[in-house]
């Protein structure tokens, strides 16, 4: 089991004393007999991609206090296991092996925001990852994707969707570096075709809610931004105040005092203004369509 760890971590570049980490939890949760729950739940997981990989994170918890090893190190090392059966099943499905190792990638991302955020290698999000694992979400490209039902807001808000038009990809963005447009395009072409078998149509439609649909952006980002630019696509049809995603700008918790924020970016120096103006950050929810 070491073995794989070893080798899983570097093929999904996590840094030294990263490595390091999840081998030394490993040790303690062997030294308790704690080690037996991962066991299990991957057993159960090498039977049923579906198994419930929500219960098993409360699981490993309870094994990670009895171990004295940190949760949020634990929660990580249980998906890192599961990457090996999951490699298989993506085999017998004739998934290519990129679209594996980028799907699994999301571990390495998620890696550093613990590390930035609670200066522990772990995920303090260990509950995202189960759509990886139950093979309904996707890195194609620069973003992730997974098929979900229209969103009923889209037509509530007054839009009308094109007929008979029931699915739609969901995009989500990892904390993988910046919105190069070349990239973006080429990724939502890999979805159009990874899931066309969804939208008996000539029209696929993507659909995003995240902190970069956020409409004011327009007025303190350069209209030549990542984010403005990744705006553009989006028809943005509901939009809500909150400062939930703030962390993900400012690499730390948000307390509401914007004075105490860092400015080691342009983008970190222009929310912090923002802020302290006293305007409120928020998020929206948009849909584009695009031919296949």
């Amino acid at each position: 089991m070491k073995l794989y760890i070893s080798e899983i971590c570097r093929e999904l570049e996590f840094p030294q004393e990263a490595a390091e980490a999840m081998l030394s939890a490993w040790d303690a949760l062997e030294q308790c007999g704690q080690s037996e729950v991962y066991r299990r739940i991957l057993a159960e997981y090498e039977q049923d991609y579906n198994r419930n990989l929500r219960s098993g994170i409360k699981e490993v918890d309870e094994a990670a206090a009895a171990a004295k090893v940190n949760r949020y190190t634990a929660e990580l090392l249980l998906f890192l296991l599961l990457t090996r059966p999951l490699r298989i099943y993506y085999e017998n499905r004739g998934i290519p092996m990129e679209i594996w190792h980028d799907s699994c990638m999301d571990l390495h991302w998620k890696l550093m925001e613990c590390r930035q955020i609670h200066g522990v290698w772990g995920s303090f999000v260990a509950w995202w990852f189960p759509g990886f694992f139950d093979l309904t979400r996707f890195a194609l490209g620069r973003f992730q994707f997974e098929l979900i039902d229209f969103p009923a807001e889209y037509e509530a808000s007054g839009r009308t969707k094109p007929e008979g038009m029931t699915r739609a990809i969901n995009v989500h963005i990892p904390s993988c570096g910046p919105l190069k447009r070349e990239e973006c395009l080429e990724s939502y072409h890999q979805a159009a075709e990874f899931f066309a078998d969804a939208f008996p149509g000539e029209n696929v439609a993507f659909c995003c809610e995240s902190w970069l649909l956020f409409e004011p952006h327009r007025e303190f980002l350069a209209a030549d931004s990542g984010i403005v630019t990744f705006m553009n696509d989006y028809d943005i049809f509901l939009q809500e105040k909150s400062d939930d995603d703030l962390w993900r700008v400012f690499h730390c918790e948000y307390h509401g005092e914007p004075e105490t924020l860092p400015e080691d970016t342009q983008l970190q120096k222009a929310y912090k203004a923002w802020l302290a103006a006293g305007k409120e950050p928020g998020y929206g929810y948009g849909i584009f369509y695009k031919n296949k």
